[in-house]
């Protein structure tokens, strides 16, 4: 797994402290790419989801479960139960960021954020 505050400094974006990170990789290639999973309690999720999307942002939905990709190694979306996902611009709309919830048990959301530039 590779370091994830590095990953998360890529995607633009701190990992909150009652975050526990639960996968972190880079993806090379032509179009640069980052993803994370983080569980993490429902209120500091709430908080925290706020200050990511503009309050006109679409809301997240099942729908858009197809942005996060396929399920690999410690990246699988796929097995979230009641997953929903929402795609956003990013940095000016020169990359993407999508975020995917799901309950994560007692409470907790996991969250999966997919980045990548454009």
């Amino acid at each position: 797994m590779a370091d994830a505050r590095a990953v998360a400094a890529e995607i633009g974006v701190t990992i909150p402290a009652a975050a526990t990170v639960e996968h972190a990789e880079r993806i090379a290639g032509r179009d640069d790419a980052a993803r994370l999973v983080l569980l993490l309690p429902g209120r500091d999720w709430a908080a925290w989801r706020v200050t990511l999307a503009a309050a006109d942002a679409p809301p997240a939905s099942p729908d858009a479960n197809f942005h996060l990709g396929p399920d690999e190694g410690g990246w699988s979306p796929g097995t979230a139960t009641g997953l929903s996902t929402v795609q956003l611009p990013w940095r000016g709309g020169a990359e993407s960021l999508n975020i995917g919830e799901a309950p994560g048990g007692g409470g907790r959301i996991r969250a999966f954020l997919f980045w990548h530039r454009l």
